[in-house]
């Protein structure tokens, strides 16, 4: 029996170092939620998680821009909807003007609202913005998270046909014409942004969940394993006091 090296005892503290990292590992993952709480946890899986995580990002940020682009072609539908109401009350002024029994005080006054109406559909025009910016141009949007083939060119831009207490009903039918084609141009973009948000949120749904499955821990087996750590944890204390103890029964060899 030998009392200067106690390998017992060394061997206890040895499995009573290993038990409580295991434990202070399990605890960490528990109260964080996290698989990987830190990089030597699983440095592969945090690099991948990390990327996931910044494509989620991504395209969160795709959807919310082509949301605000589809509040931007919606400003420019409600303004070109407006005018051409306006047009149409024009092309009605101008078929009653246009009218022989009309005298020449009833035209001249056909023509003013004519004309006042024009100055209304330019001011419409000119005034519709989103955030100072134009919404009847050409605009691009960034609608993924690719340089190349990611963004959305909506060209809503409209040449509003000037008309006069002169105008005709030819040129009525060419300023209507002008508006229905930049509302068709609208229309077709609102519903590509339409499908693109959509498409946008499933896809980081199910990125965020790929995520999910290498970041997160599994708290039931966590807890499993948290449990039977810190039973082995409690027993290489109880084992160390024991080979402790064990020294003190050569006192008797000496008595």
């Amino acid at each position: 029996m030998r009392i200067n090296t106690n390998v017992g005892a060394l061997t206890a503290s040895r499995n009573l170092f290993v038990n409580k990292m295991a434990t202070d590992s399990s605890m960490r993952k528990l109260s964080s939620g996290l698989r990987i709480s830190r990089a030597a946890d699983d440095a592969a899986g945090m690099s991948i998680a990390n990327k996931l995580r910044i494509q989620s990002r991504s395209l969160t940020q795709a959807a919310t821009n082509a949301e605000q682009a589809n509040a931007m072609v919606q400003i420019a539908e409600g303004a070109a909807s407006t005018i051409e109401r306006i047009i149409e009350r024009q092309k009605e002024l101008i078929v009653q003007k246009e009218s022989t029994g009309n005298n020449s005080s009833v035209s001249t006054t056909l023509a003013t609202e004519i004309t006042t109406l024009q100055a209304e559909a330019a001011r419409i025009l000119a005034d519709a913005n989103f955030l100072g910016a134009s919404v009847f141009s050409s605009l691009t949007f960034q609608i993924s998270d690719k340089t190349a083939n990611g963004t959305l060119t909506v060209n809503a831009a409209l040449a509003l046909t000037v008309l006069s207490g002169t105008s005709t009903l030819a040129d009525a039918d060419t300023a209507l014409d002008a508006v229905n084609a930049t509302l068709a141009t609208i229309g077709a973009a609102q519903n590509v942004l339409d499908y693109t948000v959509t498409n946008l949120k499933s896809a980081t749904v199910n990125i965020r969940a790929a995520e999910s499955t290498i970041r997160d821990v599994d708290m039931a087996e966590e807890m499993a394993n948290f449990t039977r750590n810190n039973i082995l944890q409690q027993a290489a204390q109880a084992m160390l006091s024991q080979a402790n103890q064990g020294s003190e029964g050569i006192l008797q060899l000496l008595r």
